[in-house]
């Protein structure tokens, strides 16, 4: 617990900068400076994720790092989608978000975590929050102590089964690598599979926004569904639910590509990689039309680059070209959507002319041999203003630029 002189002091010095904070460290003796330094780092990071448990402060934190690799708040809801009513196993508790918010809407949750301090930290956190239905195990689970961790499940008020179990298995090694294959995650998901299935017909599995998922979808086998989920058009993660008894393809999994957004609220488009493999693309043939759409983050991870244009009878500019345009404003278009004001070549002319006609605008290159920060400085124009050029290739293989105002 935090005591109210702590309290004070954080409150008073939240908004100082950090080695200020530290340097003052004699003047407070009665305090514990590193403490509070950690607290104030930590409702500083949680302001963009966890605004509620920013705000508190009554809360203790162990360190910035599972405060990095933790869930947002907006996608530990959306995870409560995945049991009701039920008991959850948390196999990689670390802050505590998920298991927080699974306790929101299920009988009981037990939360493991290996860290003893993030641990202790933890569990006094689910007190403080009154989340008196979590369970927290101090305990690594991984394939070499799986027999004990099955043991520790059945004596936790007698329970021999759950309705999910989720893992966020480490992707980094220590050096900082990220790991791109679920077979090197920590935990191996691919060696607990079986035995996770003993005791639960269902398992979540969060994944970085980095990884291949058809890759693996194929190494975990089983696999019912697959959800992208990003905020603000920044992909954030990507879970698959494996169930007992699934012997679905990759073809017939079901994906959810979902975008959170302040203006737009939900964008959701759901399929099957099958009804992306049947659709048919058309492409521009001789000019773009009146408007461009760009898909968003989660439609461009999942892949359904033929089923948008063919959803909303979009011409797509080239097949590795994922901008669509069309002559009808579309306007719950899943993604931005930009009226074109002009199309030019990629040649020196224009090169030499746009920076007089926009000194400002925003870039975004697609299918293009420079990167959006390279294009920005060979047309020598600045960040900013209400428009934006797109630069990108046409089914030709000639190179464009799509100047276009923003409409949503």
């Amino acid at each position: 617990m935090l005591d109210e002189k702590l309290k004070e002091y954080i409150k008073r010095h939240i908004d100082e900068d950090i080695q200020k904070t530290i340097l003052s460290s004699s003047k407070f003796p009665d305090i514990d400076i590193k403490l509070a330094v950690k607290i104030i780092t930590a409702r500083k990071k949680l302001i963009s994720k966890m605004y509620e448990w920013s705000e508190r402060d009554d809360l203790l934190f162990a360190n910035s790092l599972s405060i990095e690799q933790a869930s947002s708040s907006i996608t530990a809801k959306y995870k409560q989608k995945f049991c009701n009513g039920g008991v959850v196993l948390d196999l990689t508790g670390g802050l505590g978000v998920d298991s927080f918010h699974f306790s929101q809407n299920n009988k009981f949750v037990i939360y493991f975590e290996r860290d003893r301090e993030l641990f202790e930290t933890t569990s006094q956190n689910f007190i403080t929050l009154g989340a008196d239905n979590i369970i927290t195990v101090n305990l690594e689970v991984n394939s070499e102590n799986l027999n004990s961790y099955l043991k520790n499940i059945k004596c936790l008020n007698g329970i021999s089964y759950a309705d999910l179990i989720y893992l966020d298995p480490a992707r980094r090694v220590k050096e900082g690598k990220r790991l791109l294959s679920i077979k090197n995650y920590e935990p191996d998901i691919t060696q607990l599979k079986s035995s996770l299935l003993e005791i639960s017909n269902r398992i979540l599995i969060k994944l970085s926004p980095m990884s291949d998922i058809k890759s693996i979808v194929n190494d975990c086998g089983n696999v019912v569904s697959v959800d992208i989920i990003s905020v603000d058009n920044d992909c954030k993660e990507i879970l698959i639910l494996i169930e007992r008894g699934c012997n679905s393809k990759y073809q017939q999994v079901k994906v959810t590509a979902v975008n959170y957004t302040k203006r737009r609220g939900v964008e959701e488009m759901v399929f099957t990689p099958s009804e992306e493999s049947d659709a048919k693309s058309q492409f521009v043939q001789s000019r773009l039309m009146k408007f461009l759409y760009e898909p968003n983050s989660s439609i461009l991870k999942s892949g359904a680059f033929k089923l948008t244009g063919s959803k909303y009878n979009l011409s797509k500019l080239a097949v590795s070209t994922h901008l669509y345009t069309g002559d009808e404003l579309i306007e719950n278009f899943p993604g931005r959507t930009f009226e074109i004001k002009e199309v030019a070549d990629y040649n020196k002319n224009t090169i030499r002319n746009l920076s007089k006609i926009y000194p400002k605008a925003n870039i975004t290159t697609r299918n293009f041999p420079l990167s959006p920060s390279e294009l920005k400085k060979i047309l020598n124009i600045q960040d900013g203003g209400d428009i934006t050029f797109f630069g990108c290739s046409l089914s030709s293989g000639v190179k464009k630029l799509v100047i276009c105002s923003q409409r949503a």
